[in-house]
């Protein structure tokens, strides 16, 4: 009984010994190739192939191999292609390779290549571009809502940022005032503080603007255009000031502040005067109205034209003061 437990733990022993000598070996084999490796700079491993060739197909891809017999190497890439198919900066001389390794019987062994010194002019191409210096940006007038991509560059944008304003405009966006241009996530603070005193947004001339131009006015649809363009023609063809705009029925001042920044009123010369005007014009002018208009058109009838003058229509009760004042613009003759 005793003898067949020496026995069992002898062969125990033994076993555990094998294991041992053989993790031992592993050990060794492990490190060489690790010292390999190092004493080589190795950073690629190649599955190789041994493809027996006759001594006449020799090539100068070929290796002198165990035994003397000639063997081509063909290195089998993750995706099955050989070294040839590689481009010429990925390749290794097959000279380069070491056969020393034993052969399995599959003829498969593994390789060690040589480190080689990758090439990285493409890489010092790209930082050395990075590095050179950029154009200073450049200073002068632009309008926010028209400035090209080229443009935006030259005032300092890169352009992907050039592209993000662009995109803007593109969906419908409008600056109306300056600081609106600062709103943009691609324009900060510095680059505003550098281009604001350069910004010039064209307004839009409410004396001269068609129904479609005013549609362009945040708050202003199809029916205020048609009211706004109404109204233009009964005042004679012309504004005077942006607060002419709270005299129409459901412009509030709320709706014009939405839109102020973005309107002038250049000077112009009205379609009538009062001193040519007929009965109808007068009468849907919004400072005069039926009765003045035929008030007026009586003074005309027995005054000398030397005499016809907004003051002299006030002194003879025709218009107020306050109306006076504010056809002003209509009273002139051509002499």
């Amino acid at each position: 009984m005793k003898r067949e437990k020496l026995s069992k733990a002898a062969a125990s022993g033994a076993v555990a010994l094998i294991f041992l000598i053989l993790g031992f070996q592993a050990a060794i084999f492990t490190g060489n190739v690790f010292r390999y490796h190092r004493e080589h700079q190795i950073d690629t491993v190649y599955v190789v192939q041994q493809e027996y060739q006759p001594q006449t197909d020799a090539n100068p891809d070929s290796l002198d191999v165990r035994d003397g017999q000639m063997s081509r190497l063909k290195v089998l890439l993750p995706d099955g292609q050989s070294l040839r198919s590689l481009p010429s900066a990925g390749r290794r001389s097959f000279h380069d390779i070491d056969t020393n390794l034993p052969v399995a019987a599959n003829g498969i062994s593994k390789g060690l290549a040589p480190r080689q010194e990758p090439d990285y002019g493409d890489s010092r191409r790209v930082i050395e571009q990075k590095r050179q210096k950029k154009p200073e940006p450049e200073l002068f007038e632009f309008d926010p809502n028209t400035v090209t991509r080229e443009e935006l560059v030259r005032l300092g944008f890169s352009e992907r940022q050039a592209q993000v304003i662009e995109n803007y405009r593109s969906k419908g966006g409008k600056f109306v005032r300056a600081k609106d241009f600062a709103r943009m996530y691609v324009v900060d603070s510095a680059a505003f503080a550098r281009l604001e005193p350069y910004i010039r947004i064209s307004r839009l001339d409410l004396n001269t603007a068609d129904s479609l131009a005013l549609l362009s006015l945040r708050g202003i649809g199809p029916y205020y255009a048609h009211k706004i363009l109404e109204y233009r023609r009964r005042l004679g063809g012309i504004f005077t000031g942006k607060e002419q705009l709270l005299e129409i029925d459901g412009l509030d001042a709320e709706r014009l502040a939405g839109f102020a920044d973005g309107i002038e009123m250049k000077k112009g010369r009205p379609s009538f005067t009062l001193w040519d005007a007929d009965r109808a014009q007068l009468s849907a002018h919004p400072y005069i109205g039926t009765y003045a208009a035929k008030g007026i058109l009586r003074y005309k009838s027995v005054a000398d034209t030397a005499a016809w003058s907004l003051d002299n229509l006030v002194k003879n009760g025709v218009i107020g003061e306050d109306a006076a004042a504010r056809l002003r613009y209509l009273d002139y003759l051509e002499r």
